[in-house]
């Protein structure tokens, strides 16, 4: 059960402060002023915003490696440190990243077709907030062998999409 504080804990590592410390960009005070991925590749392009998002992702990747029989209740505490960080409730990201580490350790295959439909629909709509909206449904999807596990991937993509809502664009 100590995982899931664990989970919370390294949830609340965020990619966007790692980058702001390594570059001297603050995404917090900049662009959007967002810690996430999207606005670290409006402030430092492609690699800003891989370094944000992979961080993101293997953080979350690795702690869902090891969260045994509470893989849900893990991946929902990292949701919520990513979020809402222990250090500063209100700084955190939006929750893309870390639901795409979610995915990936569910099933790898479903984050790589979710992949490569995210980039037929940006290509298509040129607008990557709301194909990432979409995109929020892929887990559950991925869930649904299971009714608890679907449960869980439905709460967590909830609790995604409202915060990204009550806090508008970034």
């Amino acid at each position: 059960m100590w995982i899931i504080i664990v989970g919370y804990l390294v949830g609340s590592l965020l990619g966007g402060r790692l980058y702001g410390l390594l570059s001297g960009h603050d995404l917090a005070t900049s662009g959007s002023n967002n810690t996430g991925a999207r606005n670290a590749h409006r402030i430092g392009g492609v690699k800003a915003f891989l370094i944000v998002y992979g961080f993101d992702v293997l953080k979350t990747i690795l702690v869902l490696q090891v969260s045994g029989p509470y893989f849900w209740q893990t991946a929902l505490a990292l949701t919520l440190g990513h979020i809402y960080p222990f250090w500063r409730i209100r700084a955190g990201g939006k929750g893309y990243a870390v639901f795409s580490g979610i995915i990936w350790a569910y099933d790898p295959w479903w984050f790589i077709g979710g992949l490569l439909i995210l980039l037929l629909l940006i290509k298509m709509t040129g607008n990557s907030r709301e194909t990432g909206l979409i995109m929020l449904v892929l887990l559950p999807l991925a869930a649904l062998g299971s009714i608890g596990d679907f449960i869980w991937a439905t709460l967590i993509a909830i609790v995604i999409v409202y915060h990204h809502v009550k806090e508008g664009k970034a």
